[in-house]
């Protein structure tokens, strides 16, 4: 992992820190990176699209989805 030197809110960390139930500064930041990744990720899931349609369906609006958000 890189070794970076940033200023940090601690009125914004604390909050993460009882949001994501992390203790130390690294672990918060690190935590709060991976989940705004996962929430990117889920942002665009539909149930019924993507779980409930066929096979063929769900590709397909896979492909369509990810070439918008240039993934």
């Amino acid at each position: 992992m890189a070794r970076t030197t940033i200023d940090v809110d601690p009125d914004a960390l604390d909050a993460a820190r009882r949001e994501l139930g992390t203790k130390g500064l690294s672990t918060t930041v690190n935590a709060a990176l991976r989940e705004v990744g996962r929430r990117r990720a889920l942002a665009g899931f539909d149930v019924l699209r993507d779980i409930d349609g066929t096979s063929a369906e769900v590709h397909a609006n896979r492909r369509e989805r990810f070439s918008e958000s240039g993934a």
